[in-house]
């Protein structure tokens, strides 16, 4: 009997003592990770570090000047390039074009006194409605009060044709008939649409063989620059 009872006094004490020396929850003392010096565990530090280095980015770039704006290339496969008969640099033909009611007009009569983009189009070309269309929004509106004219120019259509493709885009910018393609063969031997972006003595600033999404950009980019805003 007294032999157990030394027994149990013995198992006793040893649990009380393996408690005292580390029983119960881990180093974190919730039953989480092991926490830094601050009270903070490894995770909430290393969250804090990634807070601190985005903010402290956030504060040089802000800082930083932006970039000085620039006039957006042109580059062209060589295969595209060598159907362009004017670049960027020289100024596009003066010639007389007919207006739809029949009149005659030179074209640089009709050029902005800031800016002026001239579109190539044809009624048949999807994208060249697309662009006949969209020049009204893209240019017209936002930047026409600031002396950017928009001048169609359409190649080879019947003047009904022509008129209805105008009417159906809502373009109300001045379009000048090409009937047999003459003025558009002194400036390329094919492709459209093209645009083409003129300063107010017709010399060419930028020009692109088609109207897409990053067409719409460079061309915007390229008005921008020269308006200096």
């Amino acid at each position: 009997m007294g032999s157990k009872m030394g027994r149990r006094a013995f198992v006793a004490g040893l649990g009380a003592a393996l408690c005292a020396g580390g029983c119960g929850k881990p180093s974190g003392q919730d039953g989480g990770p092991p926490k830094s010096g601050t009270g903070k565990t490894m995770a909430q530090t290393y969250q804090q570090g990634l807070k601190t280095a985005s903010q402290n980015g956030r504060s040089k770039a802000a800082s930083e000047p932006p970039p000085a704006p620039k006039m957006p290339e042109v580059k062209l496969p060589a295969a595209l390039a060598q159907t362009c008969l004017v670049n960027v640099g020289d100024v596009m033909p003066n010639k007389d074009l007919t207006e739809l009611d029949g009149k005659t007009v030179e074209l640089h009569s009709l050029l902005g006194k800031k800016l002026t983009v001239v579109l190539f189009w044809q009624a048949e070309n999807l994208y060249s409605t697309q662009a006949l269309e969209y020049l009204e929004g893209d240019v017209v509106k936002p930047f026409g009060e600031r002396g950017v004219q928009v001048i169609g120019i359409n190649v080879k259509d019947p003047p009904d044709a022509a008129r209805k493709a105008i009417q159906e885009a809502g373009a109300k910018y001045p379009n000048l008939l090409d009937p047999k393609g003459e003025y558009f063969a002194a400036v390329a031997t094919e492709r459209i649409p093209r645009v083409y972006l003129l300063d107010p003595a017709g010399k060419i600033l930028w020009f692109d063989i088609e109207y897409s999404p990053s067409t719409q950009r460079d061309l915007e980019r390229a008005i921008r620059f020269v308006l200096g805003a």
